[in-house]
């Protein structure tokens, strides 16, 4: 789906906007009208564990997804053109990174903080989303390095461009399907009578879930064969130099 037909990249893009935003809307909604709300600011708990899903659909996976595709939204023009996109791709994964880690922080403080602590980290959910946060840090360090401060030779950019793309989509990948498992978890768990009758919060569950893998599959479009300047202006030089030592 390539960039520059803009009427359909760009009605792709906005399809997979209105999934992502229906995920979180409707996340909101289940913890809100299902499980209590949430509390503003710090309690005797820590920070309310309702945040958890909350912000994490909302930082690791909205917002993820979509400093993902800054570059494919918009097209790198020029030089100082891609310098901007390349700030404000790392701003979003930064605010993203900020959200992630305090809705972390929710998890662990509910267990940590209750009367008697809860273990944690024993579930599937909590290992796959764990490796997708450690992935993510690792990510952001390393592609603020390698691409904007201090920026890595372009020999080394070029060889780390396709991983640093890889692992992009394989961290959104990993964060839906921590969320997945964790929604799926939390409606078990806490909705044991109604989730097998199909009552009207195991829908909530469902449909979340469902406009979770939408997101993910739809997020993945806007880069099938298309060509990226990104790749193309970072590796130019490399191979260049290559072939002239040739």
């Amino acid at each position: 789906l390539n960039i520059y037909n803009r009427r359909l990249f760009l009605g792709s893009f906005l399809a997979v906007e209105v999934t992502g935003l229906l995920a979180v809307i409707m996340t909101i909604v289940w913890v809100v009208q299902f499980k209590g709300g949430v509390v503003w600011g710090a309690t005797e708990m820590g920070i309310s564990f309702n945040w958890h899903p909350i912000l994490m659909t909302l930082g690791l996976i909205f917002l993820y997804g979509n400093g993902a595709l800054i570059y494919r939204v918009i097209p790198p023009r020029n030089d100082s053109h891609k310098l901007g996109l390349k700030i404000g791709h790392a701003i979003v994964m930064m605010i993203t990174f900020i959200i992630m880690v305090i809705g972390l922080q929710a998890a662990f403080d509910s267990h940590n903080l209750a009367t008697p602590p809860k273990p944690n980290t024993y579930t599937l959910h909590s290992w796959v989303g764990i490796i997708a946060a450690l992935l993510f840090g690792l990510q952001w360090a390393l592609g603020f390095s390698a691409f904007l401060f201090p920026k890595f030779s372009p020999e080394i950019r070029s060889i780390l461009m396709p991983f640093h793309q890889y692992f992009g989509s394989s961290i959104l990948c990993l964060a839906v399907a921590a969320a997945l498992m964790g929604h799926l978890e939390k409606a078990l768990w806490s909705n044991k009578q109604g989730y097998p009758q199909k009552n009207s919060e195991a829908m909530v569950v469902n449909f979340i879930g469902v406009f979770l893998v939408l997101f993910v599959m739809g997020g993945h479009l806007p880069s099938v064969e298309s060509s990226s300047k990104e790749t193309l202006l970072d590796t130019e030089l490399y191979e260049i130099t290559f072939q002239t030592k040739g």
